[in-house]
């Protein structure tokens, strides 16, 4: 097993003031871990990552993820990101450069407003490149 130490940081002078942060986060007891670059074309979306009950290339068990980041490395185009749960979903606008983290694999979306979350796993993420295929960096620990 080892530890995972992931930096959030950022740095920003506004008006002769520091306004910047730094968190720094352990998180222990990683087992395994993913670190890949995709293609995504615009054409269909690819799936990143799948839970399910076993693990195979790029599937892990149900609620193992201990963190999750999917990074755009394009300057340009973004990537439309799509949540799935076992009956819901929800998309990211995944800007060029940007990125989008999880700190585990639950979900829960709702279509209208006054609801009570409900979390449920995550079964997969996908992306789809907006206007020109890109590269996406993914990286799981579990």
């Amino acid at each position: 097993m080892a530890t995972l130490t992931v930096t959030i940081k950022e740095e920003l002078i506004l008006n002769g003031a520091e306004h910047g942060s730094e968190n720094i986060v352990s998180i222990a007891s990683v087992t395994e871990s993913l670190h890949r670059i995709i293609d995504i074309p615009t054409a269909t979306e690819t799936t990143l990552i799948s839970f399910g009950s076993a693990t195979g290339g790029s599937t892990f068990i149900d609620s193992t993820a201990q963190y999750l980041r999917v990074t755009n490395l394009d300057t340009t185009n973004y990537a439309n990101l799509r949540v799935l749960g076992t009956s819901e979903e929800y998309f990211v606008k995944l800007e060029p450069e940007g990125s989008f983290m999880l700190f585990n694999s639950k979900m829960d979306a709702n279509a209208t407003g006054s609801q009570t979350a409900s979390f449920a796993d995550v079964e997969s993420i996908g992306a789809q490149a907006n206007t020109a295929s890109l590269q996406l960096e993914v990286f799981v620990a579990v």
